[in-house]
């Protein structure tokens, strides 16, 4: 089996995911990033499955992701899924992806399963080491559980009645603000270090680097790749400031270290963290369901 996966990622957590696919499916997978930088897409009427992967932005798909649903070419009765990925394992992101699925089954694909996983936020706060590694852990699992799904041929229905998804279309408004605030986004010259990796990881090539200053245009989608992977924490982020993550959380170092506990959820929970109860309790059913243990790799 051939399977291609589209992916939008800002910060790199989506396409962790990705590569977790490519590692665990039975199959020959390949990984085609969308963004401006990438050359063009690998056509879908190579592969026998088509995946498209995004990060979870208001409620929605982003709007990368929806553009490039609508350049795909019609491809009838292509066997298609989607994995989505946000910080948090809330239900009220069930209804993200109506709008893509709607563009691309007009084109004859078709959707027979789409699965959330949790990864830490690239914004809103940092997630504790021993959230983060739980939260990666976790993915691991589900994703090979996942992968067991679809090379059985899993089918289920995605589509949601109205009463669940009536508040994504008006939190669409994001695509539309992100352009407007985006020019917002500016450089501490006392903190920049000149490396150029905020303009390199944008993948909308909003950056660029003129009179000896790096400008932010009208493009930004806030995927937050330039201020989270900025070596020097030097990128201001508009009015999100309090919002800000930057750095890696070394997800696989976290993983193979014994001094981080885990898991967090949900025995040891505290605070905020005791929202992810009911989503990790309803993975622990599924892996317990399929036979897979989660354990901590060493």
């Amino acid at each position: 089996m051939k399977v291609v996966l589209y992916v939008f990622s800002g910060t790199g957590n989506t396409l962790k995911v990705a590569s977790l696919f490519k590692k665990y499916m039975n199959a020959q997978v390949t990984v085609y990033r969308v963004s401006a930088k990438s050359g063009n897409a690998p056509s879908p009427e190579g592969f026998d499955l088509v995946g498209i992967g995004y990060p979870i932005h208001a409620f929605n798909a982003p709007e990368p992701v929806l553009k490039f649903a609508k350049k795909l070419p019609d491809v009838p009765y292509r066997r298609t899924f989607i994995f989505k990925t946000s910080g948090e394992g809330l239900h009220l992101n069930d209804c993200s992806s109506q709008k893509l699925i709607k563009i691309i089954t007009k084109k004859g694909y078709d959707v027979t399963l789409e699965r959330h996983v949790v990864m830490p936020y690239n914004m809103i706060y940092r997630h504790s080491d021993e959230m983060a590694k739980q939260m990666w852990i976790y993915a691991q699992s589900y994703v090979k559980l996942i992968c067991a799904e679809i090379e059985s041929f899993k089918r289920e229905k995605v589509k949601l009645p109205f009463r669940k998804t009536f508040y994504a279309p008006l939190f669409r408004i994001e695509h539309i603000f992100t352009h407007i605030h985006g020019p917002l986004f500016r450089v501490d010259k006392n903190k920049c270090l000149n490396c150029g990796k905020c303009e390199r990881v944008c993948p909308e090539n909003n950056i660029t680097f003129e009179d000896g200053r790096y400008k932010f245009g009208s493009k930004c989608v806030l995927c937050m790749g330039c201020a989270f992977e900025c070596p020097a924490d030097a990128v201001h982020v508009g009015i999100f400031k309090f919002w800000k993550v930057n750095g890696s959380y070394r997800l696989d170092e976290l993983a193979r270290d014994e001094n981080v506990l885990f898991p967090l959820v949900p025995d040891h929970a505290k605070g905020i963290y005791r929202l992810y109860k009911k989503y990790y309790r309803e993975i622990d059913e599924k892996l317990e369901n399929a036979g897979i243990d989660v354990n901590s790799p060493v």
